[in-house]
């Protein structure tokens, strides 16, 4: 059963400068119980994407006139999610209570001025109707379920008080607190050590498991993708330039950029081989290159074609698409 549906999301910020737009044609199906992996740099439009999904967005960005946003609520309804009003009942409990989210940092995340529990129990007042002992009890519950130790203790502690590794759980355990249908998780491991990366990664794998959730899981390392999702959408520039399976994707990537991605990770089994990052850097979305958006970057580029025409999707195989003049003639011939 579809949970989320995107269709031609855009996205535009009024500037100084005149209008940006840093996230362009996007679209995706999530499935429920599936997890949907987003990849790309720093800049690609990840975080935007999501947030436009719980219209987390400031007041500066417009969503273009023919994006859909479809979420299929607890009750089963259709939520046309672009047309909610920011003061919309139907906003305020598909915030937290439809959807949950983990942001970058944990302690952004969190009041220094309140405990863990106070906030933790604000949003289960809010959306689970629960007061008093009964708010208080689920919300150490929860601390429990994502592995934090003395629970009862953690709820009257401030964020402060605890290492990296248990503010990531905290957060999580905040997330999930009003048990949403779908989490996203936006770069959850990227400031933790790698034996703390792989507890939190086995916790959300667990926890989807145990809740039966579904998961956007948002990072530039295609190594955690492997690990924790089903399917993989890689961003360049804000739009999606490659989507499909997993493994899929990984075993034979069709666009420059996914190749470059996977080179770009190091391996235990090839100590002696050097890593081949991806040379340049991402440009601006005020200054978004004619023709496909990573040709200025691309080593296979082809000059009069890819700096002047703009890539069309490609759809092949089992729900696989790419966006690449090169790709274009190989799919061709093996359909």
């Amino acid at each position: 059963m579809m949970l989320l549906s995107v269709e031609n999301l855009s996205i535009s910020f009024r500037t100084d400068e005149g209008p940006v737009t840093p996230v362009q044609g996007v679209s995706f199906d999530l499935a429920a119980g599936r997890t949907l992996g987003l990849v790309g740099e720093s800049g690609s439009g990840k975080s935007v994407t999501t947030k436009a999904l719980m219209r987390l967005l400031p007041g500066s960005a417009k969503l273009a006139p023919d994006t859909r946003i479809r979420y299929r609520d607890k009750a089963g309804q259709i939520v046309e999610v672009e047309k909610l009003k920011p003061d919309a009942r139907a906003l305020r409990a598909l915030r937290g209570g439809e959807i949950g989210i983990i942001f970058q940092e944990p302690m952004a995340s969190f009041s220094p001025v309140y405990t863990i529990g106070n906030q933790m129990m604000e949003a289960i007042r809010l959306h689970k109707g629960l007061r008093g002992r009964a708010a208080r009890e689920l919300a150490i519950e929860m601390l429990a379920k994502v592995g934090l130790s003395n629970p009862a203790a953690r709820v009257d502690q401030y964020a402060f008080e605890l290492s990296g590794g248990m503010r990531q759980r905290a957060v999580i355990a905040m997330a999930l607190s009003a048990s949403p249908r779908l989490l996203i998780a936006d770069e959850p491991t990227t400031a933790l050590d790698v034996t703390i990366q792989a507890q939190v990664l086995e916790l959300m794998r667990g926890l989807q498991s145990d809740l039966g959730m579904s998961m956007i899981f948002i990072t530039h390392d295609l190594g955690v993708i492997a690990q924790i999702a089903q399917e993989v959408a890689v961003m360049y520039l804000g739009t999606i330039v490659e989507r499909g399976p997993v493994r899929d994707v990984l075993k034979d990537p069709q666009h420059p950029y996914t190749r470059g991605l996977l080179k770009a990770i190091p391996s235990l089994d090839r100590l002696t081989r050097r890593l081949h990052p991806v040379p340049g850097d991402i440009p601006s979305p005020s200054a978004r290159p004619t023709g496909c958006p990573f040709h200025t970057r691309c080593t296979e580029a082809r000059p009069g074609l890819c700096d002047r025409m703009s890539p069309a999707q490609t759809s092949f195989g089992t729900g696989r698409m790419v966006r690449c003049h090169l790709a274009e003639p190989a799919l061709a011939r093996s359909a």
